[in-house]
């Protein structure tokens, strides 16, 4: 499987296995900027189905003293902020190492629990199976609408059926 960055990214390099790498720097999350991942988005609506779950979005430079995103409120409100912006992202995201992104929009405050392990970073959030039910409620109506808009209702259920199985799966992981 190939990885492609966002400039150089074109509706062919999309096709077969290749993996489009999209990377928001520091500054953008410092200063609330999301001109450039709204174009990236709005890129990938053209594009129409050929993107489905073949985006990787990674946060670069963020942190100096190089904590967990997980513990960073600003990495944390962007997110969500953009995701709010753009709530077909699980249409176009992989689910395979994107455990962050469900993982900030179910933080709730101080409700964060990180348990170490010798050879990985796993983490364990303290939240209530309503709010995971809650999240794949609202993914499962946003997927719904994007995907009568591009005309793939079964893609947009095959995305939340991946999300839905990673999120489950990681919960169960956990117990």
């Amino acid at each position: 499987m190939g990885y492609f960055t966002s400039d150089e990214m074109t509706e062919e390099r999309f096709h077969g296995k290749s993996i489009c790498h999209f990377n928001i720097e520091k500054e953008e999350v410092k200063n609330t900027d999301f001109e450039r991942i709204d174009a990236f988005f709005e890129e990938l609506k053209e594009y129409g189905t050929v993107p489905r779950q073949k985006v990787f979005i990674t946060f670069s430079d963020i942190d100096e003293q190089k904590r967990e995103l997980i513990y960073s409120p600003e990495i944390i409100r962007y997110t969500k902020a953009f995701i709010s912006r753009h709530p077909y992202f699980w249409y176009y995201a992989t689910p395979v190492n994107s455990e962050f992104f469900y993982m900030a929009i179910l933080v709730d405050g101080d409700k964060i629990e990180i348990a170490d392990f010798p050879f990985a970073r796993k983490f364990s959030l303290k939240t209530d199976p309503d709010r995971i039910k809650h999240l794949i409620h609202v993914m499962g109506i946003n997927l719904n609408i994007f995907g009568e808009e591009i005309d793939d209702i079964e893609g947009a259920l095959e995305s939340l059926k991946a999300w839905t199985e990673k999120m489950l799966g990681d919960i169960i992981q956990k117990q």
